[in-house]
């Protein structure tokens, strides 16, 4: 008996039709039977994703009370748009982890009333040019700086450390990485494409 996920892969539209369906910045969501579990359909959305072309990503979700699990196609940052993009990427990680990094030296400096920074809680910090607000959170420790609202989400212990997510926080934040914020129209899926075209690792 084949797997419920190439069942259902059967019953799909086939993938170069999926993929002529889905616009950038338009998603194609569908419904799965309702008896389908969630792991049969992230098997599928992980199938569908293979048989799809390098810039149309697949996910599976819950459904609603009563619904079945849904598969949400969509079209990703292209190779070609990458690779013009790049200098701008670049500029932005090296920017992140530079701030990244500063931060947590001058947190570790400052943090001598608990001689742990993973032990103070939410607070205000006044460094020479900026008062930023500290809120030390298990291996990370979120900054964000009182008057410009940038926000660094750092991991304490290695802030070199990319995350797709925290990075595309830092560059809409920041305000001075538009390019790469605009180009983001998928947010943390197409940043994820980004870092792994330009083989940015440390994340």
């Amino acid at each position: 008996m084949e797997p419920k996920h190439e069942a259902i892969l059967a019953g799909l539209p086939d993938a170069a039709d999926l993929a002529r369906r889905v616009t950038r910045g338009g998603r194609l969501v569908i419904g799965l039977d309702d008896a389908t579990d969630m792991p049969t359909a992230t098997a599928t959305a992980a199938a569908l994703r293979i048989a799809l072309q390098p810039d149309v990503h697949v996910i599976a979700s819950p459904g609603t009370t009563g619904h079945g699990p849904r598969l949400t196609v969509f079209r990703l940052v292209t190779a070609a748009e990458a690779e013009t993009l790049r200098p701008a990427l670049d500029r932005l990680v090296t920017e992140f982890r530079q701030t990244a990094s500063g931060l947590v030296a001058r947190l570790r400096a400052e943090a001598t009333r608990t001689g742990d920074v993973g032990e103070c809680g939410p607070e205000t910090v006044l460094f020479r040019d900026a008062v930023w607000h500290v809120d030390p959170h298990g291996e990370h420790c979120r900054f964000e700086d009182g008057a410009s609202g940038e926000i660094v989400e750092a991991h304490v212990d290695a802030p070199d450390t990319v995350d797709p997510y925290f990075l595309l926080l830092y560059a809409r934040t920041s305000g001075r990485h538009g390019a790469i914020h605009d180009a983001c129209v998928e947010g943390f899926h197409d940043m994820c494409r980004l870092l792994d075209l330009a083989g940015v690792r440390g994340r």
